[in-house]
């Protein structure tokens, strides 16, 4: 096979059989297919649904921030908080090459997750406190 015939197979046979297999990780919203950028909750999100995505939970903490998740799954809850701020920091990276309005959405959230995982920590410590002093008596 000279030169020109081998420029001219079709890249997947040049690049072997793993490429054929290796496919980009897709957003996990239905109809979206655009490349996944980060997870959560075991889900693949591209970076708009992952926007959407924490806007919607965070707004779940505002009205009671801790009744909902305080009796059901505290470490559920924590472990969000944590996660979220975590993706938001990592997509804050210059080199991803988002917009402005992103990477401002994205600040929001990283302070907002940050903010309501501080106050959780507060509550938590206090609540335990309380508990200790109660169970003294």
């Amino acid at each position: 096979m000279n030169m020109s015939e081998e420029s001219q197979q079709p890249t997947r046979e040049r690049q072997g059989p793993n490429s054929m297999t290796r496919k980009p990780i897709r957003c996990d919203t239905e109809q979206c297919g655009r490349p996944a950028m980060c997870t959560l909750d075991l889900q693949f999100f591209c970076v708009d649904h992952f926007i959407g995505h924490c806007y919607e939970r965070l707004e779940q903490f505002n009205p009671a921030p801790f009744a909902k998740y305080n009796g059901d799954a505290p470490e559920s809850a924590d472990r969000f908080l944590q996660q979220c701020s975590d993706q938001a920091a990592n997509l804050l990276r210059p080199l991803r090459g988002l917009d402005n309005l992103d990477r401002a959405r994205l600040f929001d959230i990283l302070l907002w997750a940050s903010e309501l995982l501080s106050k959780r920590g507060t509550f938590q410590t206090r609540r335990a406190a309380s508990q200790a002093i109660t169970s003294d008596r």
